[in-house]
């Protein structure tokens, strides 16, 4: 079943400016050194909420030695009657932390202006890092529960495959949000300047009015999605199973040591899924995609559209009679992927969607692939001996393409749809076991940049199989030289001053057709 993307409440703008919390007007003097560079620290706040942060993983640490374990023995026992010397102690730890964030923060300082993005940072080794814009990937803007109490965000660079990246910890949130938006204008070759001003984000959604909400996930689908998603049957059928069992034993008393723990890890993953992906928004704003979620603790991540590489679409087979998907993505320069919607909200995250209608997941597809009709390319099975090595999911294996994707479909128990653009082909390989080769068999690889997209034709016919592989080379030089810049089917935009210089990370252009990598 399908339904319509879920519209936005009527009700109070909340894209509207917010009042501002204390202190997030407060930003330091900026400084110019000799070259005329105005340099900027991060918010003088930012040694207070990095020491809470500490104080918080401190009383966790101290509750749960609190708890009586049955052995009586615990580092806290000889300071019970003493709770002034635990006061104290934390204090004294609460205090290094802010010190340490203090010079941390008193040696950091950053310019972003029209020409770079240069971050520097180190006590007695002093670093300078300049990134240039082009090899922007993502950027993000996160506001920890800490940070957006006073009204601060942390701005997160991704620099490409190879980069550790750099991040900003923490800055005004409009600020963060102002410089988050001019990066991603230059990220995709928009030529404007950091003087600028562009509409203010809401402090409650990151989003402002010059922003598109292509899809916004209900509450209510969201635990839908979850609780039929094998991640959460499973253990809950485990635990049913355990309660049935030793209620006919007549030992249920004897297993509350395991069933209880079991019991609180089901809840835990619950609430911190609902907390992590509430109002969970796909936006589009400028050139690039807008993914912002979260209750407690904001998560934004921005991603131009060319960067996006390939999609993968599941679907477990008790979402199957609601028409549900997970939707997941290939973005250029991820370091590192969140493979689930329980991950926490400061990570890199590969989620397109964790959970959405066939109708939601054609629109975030039309964003992304304007020109592209997924129900529109045949796809052709794999040949009956592929029986003989997989004989569970034989009958799925299917593969087809367009002039501007190439789609492979597999999985019952879970329905897996992967999509990639030709543009974004990196290399073709061959691959041909064995066993496949006893069976006449071969496998094509279509690769991208490392990701949960793993798209591969799976035990077709040898000769097929290479003819697939060499006419995949085909379509990639042409869909490089047709399809528009700007799109997920297009090649990466780059800006016009650095135009002839190569990037050592975009593949290089392939020889005349010969024989692919085997």
């Amino acid at each position: 079943m399908s339904s319509t993307p879920e519209t936005p409440p009527t009700g109070p703008d909340r894209t509207a400016p917010g009042p501002v919390p204390p202190g997030a007007g407060a930003q330091p003097p900026a400084q110019v050194d000799a070259e005329g560079k105005t340099f900027e620290r991060p918010h003088p706040l930012t040694p207070l909420i990095r020491g809470w942060v500490v104080l918080v993983a401190i009383l966790v640490a101290v509750g749960r030695e609190l708890v009586p374990d049955g052995d009586g023995e615990s580092w806290l026992t000889d300071l019970a009657g003493s709770l002034q010397w635990v006061l104290l102690a934390v204090a004294g730890v609460f205090l290094v932390a802010a010190a340490a964030g203090f010079v941390t923060w008193r040696f950091t300082r950053f310019v972003i202006d029209d020409e770079e993005l240069r971050i520097e940072t180190g006590v007695l080794t002093r670093r300078s890092k300049k990134i240039p814009f082009q090899r922007l990937q993502s950027i993000d803007v996160t506001q920890p529960l800490a940070a957006r109490i006073f009204g601060l965000a942390e701005l997160k660079l991704e620099a490409g495959a190879g980069d550790s990246g750099a991040s900003l910890r923490y800055l005004g949130r409009a600020r963060a949000t102002r410089l988050r938006d001019y990066l991603v204008q230059r990220a995709t070759g928009e030529q404007s300047s950091i003087a600028e001003e562009g509409p203010q984000a809401s402090a409650w959604t990151d989003l402002s009015s010059a922003d598109e909400v292509l899809v916004r996930l209900s509450p209510r689908q969201l635990v839908l999605g979850f609780l039929l998603s094998l991640d959460f049957l499973l253990p809950a059928v485990a635990l049913v199973v355990g309660l049935v069992v030793t209620g006919v034993l007549g030992v249920i008393f004897f297993a509350l040591g395991g069933i209880i723990p079991l019991g609180i890890a089901l809840l835990t993953t619950v609430s911190m899924y609902l907390v992590s992906q509430f109002n969970y928004t796909l936006s589009r704003s400028g050139r690039g995609l807008r993914i912002s979620r979260g209750l407690t603790s904001l998560t934004s991540q921005s991603v131009p559209v060319d960067r996006i590489q390939g999609l993968s679409i599941g679907q477990p087979a008790t979402w199957k009679a609601l028409g549900l998907y997970r939707v997941r993505m290939d973005v250029l320069g991820h370091t590192s992927s969140g493979e689930d919607g329980n991950q926490q909200s400061g990570a890199k995250s590969s989620l397109l969607f964790p959970v959405a209608t066939e109708e939601q997941v054609r629109t975030a597809l039309a964003a992304i692939m304007p020109e592209v009709d997924l129900a529109a390319i045949e796809l052709h099975p794999s040949p009956r001996g592929a029986a003989w090595l997989r004989p569970w999911n034989w009958w799925t294996l299917r593969h087809g393409w367009d002039e501007r994707v190439v789609v492979t479909r597999r999985g019952w128990l879970y329905a897996i749809t992967e999509v990639v653009p030709h543009a974004k082909t990196q290399s073709v390989r061959l691959t041909q076991g064995p066993l496949q080769r006893a069976l006449g068999l071969a496998t094509v690889n279509v690769d991208t940049t490392p990701g949960p997209v793993n798209l591969a034709i799976v035990h077709v016919d040898p000769e097929h199989a290479r003819r697939t592989a060499l006419s995949q080379l085909d379509r990639m030089r042409a869909a490089r030289a047709t399809a528009a810049p700007g799109s997920a089917a297009g090649p990466v935009l780059r800006q016009p001053a650095e135009a002839d210089e190569p990037d050592p990370r975009a593949p290089q252009a392939p020889s005349p057709p010969g024989e692919p990598t085997r």
